[in-house]
């Protein structure tokens, strides 16, 4: 192993992403004329992706990771869309991201329009234009059909998209956990309560104390690992055509730190419903019999 590529091993997490800036700060750069619509959005989807990986990732994390950990869904969208929109022609890709900006811009304009009617009549806003939203949905339509879409809406659904893509189980893990944080959830609004003491019965005379800052160290955890999740793949699917030789050491190195923790945070956790899960030395033991089975099973 040379110099660089121990240095580069004796690096954090934080210090890995730091070593990346170069190279993320690189190919978010381009125009539309050499790129086009679709390079452009993805590369703006790879600066978001590698953003908050380095936000969630300081050293202390952010305060209130409560009301940031959401963001992983639509980075999560991100990943689903661009990946399946590979199977598309350049200009049908670039079409595609045109005829989208445009319907979601049609669909923004005429709620605009709805609330600003009803809540400040007297201001000013710009007003939904029919025949553009119109033609827009039914381009879309026809483009989508080349997909197999034959769905009542104009484009896929990101489920069919995760389905085609085969991203559905990361999809729905993290379509359930963040709808949670971004829908009304009884589970997420009574579990950010701790009361009594660490040996006592919770009754129905504890006191609870509520604040989002309860769990901030869960949130702060699985931002971390499931950010760094979708920015390597990420890295290693769509936007993995321009990403310089330089940087292939680095993603190896993020990707060795992602599967050092022997707990990944889940969505509904043992401790939040009392229950007592594996012991550390369990999990390791669980593990290592996994690894032999599949170096077995390679091997094989």
């Amino acid at each position: 192993m040379g110099k660089k590529a121990a240095a580069i091993e004796a690096l954090t997490t934080h210090g890995l992403l730091n070593e990346l800036k170069v190279a993320v700060d690189e190919i978010t750069r381009a125009t539309i004329h050499e790129k086009g619509i679709y390079g452009l959005a993805i590369r703006a989807s790879v600066a978001k992706s590698f953003e908050f990986t380095s936000l969630v990732h300081q050293d202390p994390p952010p305060e209130h990771g409560f009301f940031i950990t959401a963001t992983l869904r639509g980075i999560c969208e991100d990943l689903i869309t661009f990946t399946f929109l590979e199977s598309l022609s350049e200009d049908d890709r670039n079409q595609a991201l045109t005829l989208l900006m445009n319907a979601n811009l049609a669909e923004g304009i005429a709620a605009q329009s709805d609330f600003f009617s009803l809540n400040r009549p007297w201001q000013p806003v710009v007003q939904p234009s029919k025949q553009s939203g119109e033609v827009a949905e039914q381009q879309l339509r026809t483009l989508s059909a080349k997909l197999g879409w034959t769905g009542r809406q104009s484009w896929p659904t990101v489920w069919h998209m995760a389905k085609v893509a085969r991203m559905h189980e990361l999809y729905s893990y993290l379509y359930s956990t963040t709808s949670k944080w971004v829908h009304f959830s009884p589970q997420i609004l009574l579990r950010m309560g701790w009361g009594g003491g660490k040996d006592d019965h919770a009754n129905e005379h504890t006191e609870w104390k509520f604040t989002t800052t309860n769990f901030s160290r869960y949130y702060a955890e699985f931002s971390q690992i499931y950010s760094l999740l979708l920015l390597l793949k990420l890295l290693r699917g769509p936007a993995a055509t321009f990403l310089p030789d330089i940087a292939q050491k680095i993603v190896i190195a993020l990707e060795t730190r992602l599967n050092e923790p022997i707990r990944w945070p889940e969505a509904v956790t043992y401790e939040e419903l009392n229950l007592e899960g594996p012991t550390s030395i369990m999990r390791i033991f669980l593990r290592a019999t996994h690894e032999i089975k599949s170096e077995v099973k390679r091997g094989g």
